[in-house]
């Protein structure tokens, strides 16, 4: 008897670990009973993290279709012509232009998650003093990674339309801040170059002008 009593307490000794093995391998019930989710890796998970972001955002090739409004100033250099605003004491200094409204819009095409290629086309219309607009088709590189920016550049030919029809280079980068899903807030810095007339002092004139301008930036993405 005594050996059979010994024998029924080791058995439930034995029974009572195993049970105790299968139940801490099980997770931890959340508030509704039910297992909680695994948490996607932090920032020390290495191979782990880069395999959850590539799955963020799918691959294949996108496209963005991202229009703009925005204002902006600038300056001019080696302007024979008297601006609104001169900063020096003659015809030739540094004058500040009047001030710009800039419409655009522009496609690119690539990974969703990496850079981007395309097309824009700007429209830049003076608010004030002559009346002036420029008409920019230009090439148009976009980044953008898992953060809420947009960065951005473009090259372009600049085509003066009004007052005298004339054509120069365009060159400008920006960064655009996402407020909402595709609501940025955008800022650009510009610079062109013109070619103008022959002058006593040179026989090609060259006009740079450099400018700043801010607005917002619609961005839609279509993913595939």
């Amino acid at each position: 008897m005594l050996e059979l009593r010994t024998g029924l307490a080791l058995v439930a000794v034995l029974l009572g670990a195993s049970f105790g093995r299968a139940a801490a391998a099980q997770p931890a019930p959340g508030r509704g009973g039910e297992a909680a989710a695994e948490a996607p890796p932090g920032e020390e998970g290495g191979a782990e993290l880069e395999a959850y972001r590539a799955l963020a955002r799918p691959p294949g090739t996108a496209a963005r279709v991202v229009s703009s409004l925005a204002m902006g100033t600038g300056l001019r250099f080696n302007n024979p012509y008297r601006l609104q605003t001169q900063l020096g004491d003659t015809a030739e200094s540094l004058s500040l232009t009047s001030g710009y409204l800039d419409l655009g819009v522009a496609l690119a095409l690539g990974p969703a998650d990496g850079v981007q290629h395309g097309g824009a086309l700007r429209l830049s219309i003076a608010l004030s003093g002559v009346p002036q607009e420029t008409l920019t088709p230009s090439y148009f590189v976009t980044y953008r990674g898992l953060t809420r920016a947009l960065a951005y550049g473009r090259l372009g030919a600049a085509i003066l339309i009004e007052p005298d029809v004339n054509v120069g280079g365009e060159l400008a980068v920006g960064l655009g801040y996402y407020l909402l899903a595709g609501v940025a807030l955008s800022g650009e810095l510009v610079g062109d170059l013109f070619y103008g007339a022959a002058t006593y002092e040179a026989a090609y004139t060259v006009y740079p002008v450099v400018s700043a301008q801010l607005g917002l930036m619609i961005d839609h993405e279509l993913l595939p």
